[in-house]
């Protein structure tokens, strides 16, 4: 099995930044939707790590805006750190993965 960086994901969109403890949703456009987007669904990782940590550092639900855009569940109880949002939903009737979010959280007192 050969590693993919995350830089090479096509998935991929640009990292994003918080400081611990921030509660922060995102909105992702998912771009080629026609009919529109079901059943979203989020995981997070804190990078190099393959459990689930949704659970701790996330709450609330999913929607979906209009055809094209899904609104994220909130994070919660951020710690410093390196972390991954992996968010994937029903789109036109496939199931697949349709954001790889880098989530770079940083002390209180980091610049």
């Amino acid at each position: 099995m050969t590693k993919t960086a995350i830089s090479n994901d096509e998935t991929s969109v640009e990292p994003q930044f918080a400081r611990e403890g921030d509660q922060v949703a995102f909105k992702v456009v998912v771009a080629g939707v026609v009919t529109g987007i079901t059943s979203p669904t989020m995981a997070m990782y804190k990078e190099g790590s393959q459990t689930d940590l949704s659970s701790t550092y996330l709450t609330g639900s999913m929607s979906v805006a209009g055809v094209d855009t899904i609104v994220t569940k909130t994070t919660q109880n951020l710690k410093a750190g390196n972390w991954i949002l992996s968010i994937s939903g029903t789109v036109d009737g496939q199931v697949q993965n349709v954001a790889t979010i880098p989530l770079i959280v940083k002390r209180k007192s980091e610049r």
